[in-house]
């Protein structure tokens, strides 16, 4: 599953802010979700991902990805709860042993562990899903001062992301279609039928790679000083949206220093 979203067009108040507005605010929720051990705030965090979401009306496109970061928390939560062996005993697996016991302690470290986990994953689409690509470069090079070939690479490996995922699927399809099913089976044959299409998506995207520098080049990519048509400038609403994760941030410091968070 693929929690790479693409940008949205929308109208909303969250599209109009600054994206370093939204950038700042998706590092201060990654930050604060490994400050934070507490399953409850944890929970809240990711509740206001998805109210952001709300706001930005792309909840729908969105859901997929929420919904594939819950199974894969609660994948997480089942492996881990049985290696955790402090505190008090709920209930065992295999009655008589002490296999596969389950603590209350475990189970919250490791409801925890999950939904960091999905705060950590789900703030970063919801940001590429309401802010252009062309806008995280600017706001990478002028407000953050990263050099322009490091801001482009690293945006253009996010941005190639879906369409390998794509490629990967007309592969899928097309084997298929030559009567190579990929569908049947256990986990380990369903993996060992697709790792063979590894090497028509790397060929495709040295291609793409290819296609890319030669478009670069005759663009003059490297070859003086960049100008910008448009310029972000930060609003009133940026600049109290940003003090306001500013004080979140001390609050979640202060109180992650006297252990209020745990």
């Amino acid at each position: 599953m693929s929690v790479i979203i693409s940008y949205f067009q929308r109208d909303s108040m969250v599209h109009r802010l600054n994206p370093l507005t939204k950038m700042i605010w998706s590092v201060v929720l990654m930050m604060l979700s490994f400050m934070v051990t507490n399953v409850y705030i944890l929970a809240v965090l990711f509740l206001s991902i998805v109210l952001v979401a709300y706001l930005a009306k792309i909840l729908k496109e969105m859901l997929p990805a929420f919904i594939g970061l819950l199974y894969f928390a609660a994948f997480f939560l089942l492996f881990q709860v049985f290696f955790i062996p402090d505190g008090k005993t709920l209930f065992v697996l295999i009655p008589g042993t002490h296999l596969l016991r389950v603590t209350d302690q475990g189970l919250l470290f490791s409801a925890a562990m999950g939904i960091r986990l999905m705060v950590i994953a789900a703030s970063f689409p919801v940001l590429l899903g309401t802010t252009q690509v062309k806008d995280l470069v600017v706001m990478l090079v002028e407000k953050l001062k990263i050099p322009y070939a490091y801001a482009f690479m690293f945006i253009t490996s996010i941005r190639f992301i879906p369409t390998f995922v794509q490629e990967m699927d007309l592969i899928i399809q097309a084997q298929c279609s030559r009567a190579h099913r990929l569908d049947k089976g256990n986990f380990i044959k369903k993996f060992l039928s697709i790792c063979p299409l590894a090497i028509p998506l790397m060929i495709t995207s040295v291609k793409k790679a290819e296609q890319m520098a030669i478009s670069m080049e005759t663009r003059g990519f490297g070859s003086g000083k960049r100008t910008y048509l448009h310029h972000d400038k930060f609003a009133l609403k940026d600049w109290m949206i940003c003090c306001s994760l500013f004080v979140l941030m001390v609050i979640g410091i202060f109180f992650n220093i006297k252990g209020f968070l745990g």
